[in-house]
């Protein structure tokens, strides 16, 4: 009788308290993202500079996620973020962008005006005009995917 009252108290706390996993997913290290930085003079005193950050992937996936973000300068002020997020497939034949999004943050005054986000084929791109007062320019990110699967 105590056999089989032990086994039906063991089956009821099984059943009751499931196995759980304690490993827990987290973002991979900084130091397993590829950065690429890059700077660009435009006209009357306005830089932007480029950071793409390709995040990895399992090697045998054929997946790749990168984000670019342009931080737009007027005088060396940061009037402007734009940041571009992106995934692609690739087959080694062909790639295709499968998504993309963006985000707009404007500091001191400045607005943007037409922004648009769009994906075709291999690219993902971003742009719109950044404008205050009388001052604009336009502004636009772009991510591309190589059939062998380099972001660029």
């Amino acid at each position: 009788m105590k056999k089989i009252l032990f086994v039906i108290a063991t089956l009821i706390f099984t059943i009751s308290n499931p196995i759980t996993s304690h490993a827990r997913q987290s973002s991979p290290p900084a130091s397993s993202l590829y950065n690429i930085n890059e700077k660009i003079e435009l006209e009357n005193g306005n830089t932007v500079d480029y950071e793409l950050t390709t995040f990895p992937s399992d090697t045998r996936s054929n997946i790749k996620t990168a984000t670019k973000t342009a931080t737009c300068k007027r005088n060396n002020k940061t009037v402007a973020t734009i940041k571009l997020s992106a995934t692609f497939t690739y087959t080694g034949s062909s790639a295709t962008c499968t998504s993309a999004s963006s985000t707009y943050s404007m500091e001191g005054g400045w607005s943007y005006s037409n922004r648009t986000t769009t994906r075709t084929k291999n690219t993902a791109s971003t742009s719109a005009k950044i404008s205050k007062n009388n001052e604009y320019f336009n502004a636009g990110v772009t991510i591309t995917c190589s059939n062998s699967g380099v972001i660029s």
